[in-house]
């Protein structure tokens, strides 16, 4: 009896190698998958580019088109008028102009929106003092105010970066406040009863524990503040690509106007990655799990 249940559960029973070629072909299908979106990735914006160029054209000259490319332009247009841009020097002007304006808006920003959103967040009765304040200031559409800030600050890049700042700081600002709130009081209470100081708390505890939703709220608001600078270069300035942008329109130039929108998505998608490697390097320490908590 006991001989014939042994043959049966040896039978049942895997060889200790017969798991090596399933693990093995999983890997292969999974490195399959990783090569076959990579090269998607590069094949899908060629196959949509190349349709773009062959079905645009002009319907007078070219009956066979689909697009009229003086509403849509062409690839080649769009690369031709950058080019041109690149060649009279506009083109690294306005993009200096348009990086700068956004760069230190969301640095001025971003830093009074982590303070505030600290030191509110860190204290309940202030809190609740300053909540309605808050939420009028959000309220306020941030476009009414662009002519008042050309009204304090000019034309030039003072109103960029007030109406910059402005955007990042709420954004920030209730990321922040959610964060340091949804601190575990266990550990607070904790760093109290051995005598540590409200600096302490805030510097050992607070902060580290907010540090996903700050860094959550800095991701989210970069292309809010990129789009504040642009607005406010359309709105009222000299120099930028929203200036090269309203002028092309103003001018009927569309591969003008797609020439700046493709700028601005190249300027956009740098500026995100240097956000990301900057929350891999700060959040080394969290965990995967909770570095990549969501802001609710």
């Amino acid at each position: 009896m006991s001989t014939t249940i042994a043959k049966g559960v040896s039978r049942k029973m895997p060889e200790r190698g017969a798991t090596a070629p399933t693990v093995e072909a999983t890997r292969r299908r999974k490195a399959h998958k990783r090569r076959f979106v990579q090269v998607m990735r590069i094949l899908l914006p060629i196959a949509l580019l190349a349709g773009w160029e062959v079905t645009t054209g002009d319907p007078a000259t070219e009956p066979g088109v689909w697009f009229d490319s003086f509403y849509v332009s062409t690839p080649s247009e769009i690369w031709a008028a950058l080019v041109e841009w690149a060649q009279d020097g506009i083109l690294l002007t306005s993009i200096q102009a348009t990086v700068e304006a956004t760069l230190y808006g969301f640095a001025v920003g971003a830093v009074l929106g982590i303070l505030v959103g600290i030191v509110l967040g860190s204290s309940p009765m202030l809190g609740d003092i300053f909540q309605p304040i808050i939420v009028a200031l959000n309220a306020i559409p941030r476009l009414a105010l662009v002519p008042l800030f050309i009204l304090w600050f000019g034309f030039g890049l003072g109103s960029k970066v007030a109406l910059v700042a402005l955007i990042v700081f709420f954004l920030v600002f209730y990321s922040t406040y959610e964060g340091v709130r949804d601190v575990e009081q266990r550990l607070i209470d904790v760093l109290k009863v051995m005598n540590a100081s409200r600096f302490t708390v805030q510097l050992k505890v607070r902060i580290p524990s907010a540090a996903s939703w700050i860094i959550q709220g800095l991701r989210v608001s970069v292309p809010y503040a990129l789009v504040a600078a642009v607005t406010a270069e359309i709105v009222g300035a000299n120099t930028g690509i929203g200036y090269l942008i309203q002028r092309s329109a103003g001018n009927f130039f569309t591969a003008g106007v797609f020439a700046g929108i493709a700028v601005l998505v190249v300027v956009s998608v740098v500026i995100n990655g240097l956000v990301t490697l900057l929350e891999k390097r700060l959040l080394r320490w969290k965990p995967r799990n909770l570095a990549g908590a969501k802001v609710s």
